[in-house]
């Protein structure tokens, strides 16, 4: 993390603020092995069906897995179905 982020952090830390909102971080919420959401993403950067590579503010968000299909996404929100192995932070 730049060191003007550090900064940051501990001021969001500190006010109690949320720090999906104030700096951006992604929520990833996986629900079971069969399911999981992605908030707060920029772009996908690769998808097949055995790994999907979504980029946030932060970095890279890797989910490995078998059969994965992106169910829907928006500007905002993004839902992957399928077996999930792996959720790796890059």
């Amino acid at each position: 993390m730049k060191k003007e982020n550090r900064g940051t952090g501990q001021i969001v830390e500190q006010l109690g603020l949320p720090k999906d909102l104030a700096l951006g971080a992604a929520i990833v919420t996986a629900i079971g092995k069969n399911e999981l959401y992605v908030e707060n993403f920029r772009s996908i950067v690769t998808y097949t069906e055995c790994c999907l590579c979504l980029q946030t503010k932060m970095g890279r968000i890797r989910i490995q897995g078998r059969n994965l299909c992106i169910a829907y996404y928006n500007s905002e929100e993004l839902k992957v179905i399928g077996r999930i192995s792996s959720i790796q932070f890059e």
